[in-house]
C-alpha cells in the first residue's frame, strides 16, 4: 500500500487474472431499481467502446435502457478543468512556483504524494472532470445520484476520498458497463438511437489521449494571453511519469507545465477498458472531430469551476 498508485495496470497484466478490483454494478442496479434518480457522467474515452455500433445515439438509448436518467460528457469538466488551469499557470508559474503539473490522472497525482512529496504543493488544485462534472449535476439535481462511467480504475479510489464521496455515489469502468449491456441484452447493431451528445468541445474529449491536457491548457493560455510563453512536457506510463518528476525536481523543466497520465497512451489504455489503444485513440481523434465547438473558450460551462470548488 506504501507503493501502490492505484493505476489498476496490476488488473490487465496479472497472466492468472489473480487481481480484482472492487465492482458496484451491484450498488448502482440497486439505486436505480430504488427510483433514484441516477446519472450517468461518462470518460470521453467510452467512444467506441462497446462494438463498432455504439454511437453516441446508440450509447444513450443503451444507458436509457439501463434506467439512467440522464447521461452526460465528462468532457464538460475538461473543459471546465482547461480554463481554470491555464488561470492556475498564469497566476502561479513562476510567481509561486517553477513549474506546474496537470490535476487530472490520479495515480499521477498519487506517485507524487508517494515519491515526490516535497512537489506535491506544485500540482493544480483545478479539480478534475469526473468531480467537476459531478458537482455541476449535483448542482442541478440536487436529489441526483451520479455514476462516473469511465476507463480508469484510480478513479475508484479518488471517488472515495472524504473531498468527493458526497459528489461521485458510484464509478463503474467500460468493462463492468458491458456486463449490464450483455445482461439485459442489449444489441448496438439493432438499437433505435436516441440524443446525441453535443455539450463537451473538441478539446475536452481530448482528455482521453496522452497529451491531451497539456495541449488544451496550453492551447487557451496562448488564446487567452498571446504574448506568455508556455512549454509543455509530458509522460505516459508510470516509469516515464517518474523520469519525468525526478528531472523536475532538479529544476530541468522551470517554466513548464507537466502532464502526467499513468497509463501508457492515456485514458484510452486505462484497465477498464475494452479496445487495444491505439484503435481507440484514433476513435477519440474522430469524435473530436465531430464537436460542435473546437475550445473550452466556447463551453457554455468554461467560468463555472471557481463555483464548484
Amino acid at each position: 500500500q506504501d507503493k501502490c498508485v492505484a493505476c489498476g495496470q496490476c488488473l490487465v497484466s496479472c497472466p492468472f487474472g489473480a487481481i480484482v478490483d472492487k465492482g458496484q454494478i451491484f450498488q448502482v442496479i440497486q439505486s436505480i431499481i430504488k427510483g433514484d434518480k441516477v446519472i450517468a457522467i461518462v470518460a470521453p474515452a467510452f467512444i467506441g467502446q462497446f462494438g463498432k455500433h455504439s454511437t453516441p445515439g446508440k450509447f444513450i438509448a443503451a444507458m436509457k435502457k439501463l434506467g439512467f436518467e440522464r447521461i452526460v460528457e465528462v468532457a464538460v469538466g475538461a473543459d471546465m478543468c482547461t480554463v481554470a488551469e491555464a488561470e492556475d499557470f498564469l497566476e502561479k508559474v513562476p510567481a509561486e512556483q517553477n513549474y506546474m503539473a496537470t490535476s487530472c490522472c490520479p495515480a499521477w497525482h498519487s506517485m507524487i504524494d508517494k515519491l515526490f512529496p516535497g512537489e506535491i504543493g506544485k500540482i493544480s488544485m483545478t479539480l478534475t472532470p469526473m468531480v467537476l462534472t459531478a458537482r455541476l449535476m449535483k448542482k442541478k439535481y440536487p436529489q441526483c445520484k451520479v455514476v462516473f462511467v469511465g476507463p480508469c480504475a484510480a478513479k475508484k479510489l479518488e471517488a472515495i476520498r472524504e473531498d468527493i464521496r458526497s459528489d461521485v455515489d458510484f464509478v463503474l469502468t467500460f468493462e463492468e458497463l458491458q456486463g449490464m449491456f450483455e445482461a439485459k441484452q442489449i444489441d448496438f447493431e439493432t438499437i433505435e438511437p436516441m440524443d446525441d451528445l453535443n455539450e463537451g468541445t473538441a478539446a475536452g474529449r481530448g482528455f482521453a489521449v496522452s497529451g491531451g491536457v497539456a495541449g488544451a491548457v496550453a492551447d487557451v493560455i496562448h488564446k487567452t494571453h498571446p504574448d506568455a510563453q508556455v512549454l509543455t512536457a509530458r509522460a505516459e506510463g508510470l516509469r516515464e511519469c517518474r523520469k519525468l518528476m525526478t528531472l523536475a525536481k532538479a529544476g530541468k523543466y522551470d517554466g513548464y507545465l507537466l502532464e502526467g497520465m499513468a497509463c501508457p497512451g492515456g485514458c484510452v489504455a486505462g484497465a477498464g477498458t475494452l479496445l487495444p489503444v491505439e484503435l481507440a485513440a484514433n476513435v477519440v481523434g474522430r469524435y473530436q472531430k465531430e464537436a460542435d465547438t473546437e475550445s473550452p473558450l466556447e463551453s457554455p460551462y468554461r467560468d463555472q469551476a471557481e463555483d464548484l470548488g
